[in-house]
């Protein structure tokens, strides 16, 4: 009996419901003074009780002599009927995740613009929200994108070729220095340079080199995106830092061309 209780509480009932419930499967009809005489429940309580089963269709309720009877619904039927119960509930919580999640939305982009003195400096730490600044970034660049790409990636070379296509045909200048450390074998390199080649095709100018300080992004020279290796392990972290700041992304872009200046070409990889 008490496993049947457990089993029942799992499926939403209460420990008096499922005590009731099962009681009424013993019987072919009970009144609530019945009820009370081999529960545990009071005659007071399970009327309450009582008029929830109903509600939840998994108790029926009938006059029989001028008395409240009650019967239990076929357990097959009754089930199903909890079921419907919780999928409706998930509708509806979903459609208030929906509305709730746009006025969020609404209210998170609003802060922005509220004076804070550290407005402009974001930090990520959930891989989803930084594959998506990233993409934002991409996609709202105007002008130049210059990136530093190393392991581990928050998106895969191969899934985010589409996106930077779309950029890089709005006039967009584009360069990526691509880090090729732990690359040894003639397949992992000749994997790695068909991918490269393929974003020499669609119009970003690609260069390699052993080894990069960080993962960077710059965006217009406007918007600095990056994760550093974490300082015990030393290494790389998804830990992520945006920085809207103009005279920042300028700094950085010294440090991006001083790279630059010394990678190698695809071709000599």
């Amino acid at each position: 009996m008490k496993d049947y209780i457990v089993r029942l509480q799992e499926l939403g009932l209460t420990r008096r419901e499922a005590e009731i419930y099962l009681a009424l499967l013993s019987k072919k009809e009970l009144t609530a003074s019945e009820i009370a005489k081999i529960t545990s429940v009071s005659r007071t309580k399970s009327y309450e009780i009582l008029q929830n089963l109903v509600k939840r269709k998994v108790c029926n309720e009938n006059f029989k002599n001028g008395t409240k009877i009650f019967s239990s619904v076929n357990p097959d039927i009754a089930i199903q009927n909890l079921i419907s119960i919780y999928e409706e509930d998930l509708k509806r919580k979903k459609r208030v995740a929906e509305k709730s999640r746009d006025e969020l939305i609404e209210m998170y982009n609003t802060k922005r613009i509220i004076n804070d003195p550290l407005d402009y400096i974001e930090v990520l730490s959930d891989i989803r929200q930084i594959r998506d600044r990233w993409m934002t970034i991409q996609k709202n660049t105007k002008k130049e994108l210059l990136v530093f790409t190393k392991p581990p990636y928050s998106v895969g070379l191969e899934d985010n070729i589409e996106t930077e296509t779309e950029s890089l045909t709005n006039q967009v200048v584009g360069k990526g220095i691509y880090e090729y450390k732990g690359i040894t074998s003639p397949e992992e390199k000749n994997n790695l340079k068909k991918m490269l080649l393929a974003y020499q095709k669609i119009g970003e100018q690609v260069r390699l080199i052993e080894e990069l300080p960080m993962k960077l992004v710059i965006s217009d020279e406007a918007i600095a995106m990056f994760a550093l290796n974490d300082r015990v392990s030393l290494q790389p972290s998804i830990t992520t830092m945006i920085i809207d700041h103009p005279s920042f992304a300028a700094a950085l872009k010294k440090v991006f061309e001083s790279y630059w200046a010394v990678s190698i070409k695809v071709e000599d990889f």
